[in-house]
């Protein structure tokens, strides 16, 4: 699909951003160093691990782009050894592969990124501009449920309504099965088609007898709960977090008592032409929520950012932890 659905981050004009590109085809690094060449400085390549060490000691990435299946050392294992030998760029990897082993892996050998060979025009230069804010880019939800142990704040980038339901129920089919308490703040459609999947799943959801670790609160409801004066309060807003941690400690049974919570609350103000208060929103739950168990997902519908000034994307990924797009953008 286009590439031209995923904002860009503005970044200061201090410079190109350096980057390492490690793959053993010819064809890829030929094909990803064309694709960064306005943004990014392609400051070297190489064809294996050995030839990434020489490479980094000499070029000094910002960030390094690796290759999961390499011949000789794979790119785990070259990522443990640029560590070793001291380099501290960051590492968004490559790979044909989204098994969710390899993309665990990936983050545990301590990657910031994965992206998907077939997406390379669409997430590359995205996933660059995350890790470089100090950010995850993941390839999916469930793979940022995975990654969210002990919580997080992530937002994920749609296009399609109802792809985007698919992944969120993956999501808290997965949550449920392990224990976590749950819940939905969105619109009826949303949580229509969420509850829908779940039931499809086999999860009693939704009415008065739904199972008590699903929770289903109408999206605008929860705005004017905490909305004055076209801002969220402050105060309002850390009530509700409050309510929501109690619910969690009250119905979570897994071996960490976790909530998993999705809210497409700031959809609507955006819509209605108020994107300050989606960004306050954000800021004051990621303040509210840090250290806490809560992994929260935000839905970004594409439209949010197409007529609205950079910053507004800029913002909104720099009030979260990690970010994903849809496969259909």
């Amino acid at each position: 699909m286009r590439a031209s659905r995923v904002p860009r981050l503005v970044r200061p004009d201090v410079g190109k951003p350096k980057v390492l590109l490690v793959d053993d085809q010819r064809g890829i690094l030929d094909r990803v160093s064309a694709m960064l060449d306005s943004d990014f400085d392609v400051a070297g390549m190489a064809i294996d691990g050995n030839q990434a060490l020489d490479m980094a000691s000499r070029v000094s990435p910002d960030v390094i782009v690796l290759d999961v299946n390499m011949p000789g050392l794979d790119g785990f294992q070259t990522k443990r050894a640029l560590e070793q030998a001291g380099s501290q760029a960051p590492v968004v990897f490559l790979s044909a592969c989204d098994a969710d082993d390899y993309v665990g892996e990936a983050f545990r050998c301590g990657g910031r990124g994965y992206v998907l060979k077939p997406h390379l025009a669409r997430d590359l230069a995205s996933a660059l501009d995350q890790v470089l804010h100090g950010r995850l880019f993941a390839p999916s939800l469930p793979s940022l449920f995975e990654l969210a142990d002990s919580g997080g704040h992530a937002m994920q980038l749609y296009h399609d309504h109802e792809r985007f339901l698919d992944g969120l129920a993956t999501v808290f089919d997965l949550a449920l099965q392990r224990g976590d308490a749950t819940c939905v703040i969105g619109t009826e459609a949303l949580r229509d088609g969420l509850g829908d999947r779940l039931r499809s799943a086999g999860w009693d959801v939704g009415g008065a007898a739904g199972h008590k670790r699903y929770l289903a609160i109408d999206a605008a409801d929860a705005i004017g709960k905490f909305m004055r004066d076209g801002l969220p309060d402050p105060r309002l807003v850390e009530n509700i977090a409050s309510e929501l941690d109690q619910y969690r400690r009250t119905v979570s049974e897994g071996p960490v008592s976790r909530l998993t919570l999705f809210g497409n609350m700031v959809v609507p103000l955006i819509t209605d032409g108020n994107p300050a208060a989606a960004i306050a929103l954000e800021s004051q739950w990621h303040r509210l929520t840090d250290g806490l168990p809560f992994f929260t997902i935000c839905g970004y519908h594409a439209s949010c950012f197409h007529d609205c000034v950079p910053d507004v994307w800029s913002n909104a990924c720099a009030a979260h932890w990690a970010v994903s797009h849809t496969r259909d953008l």
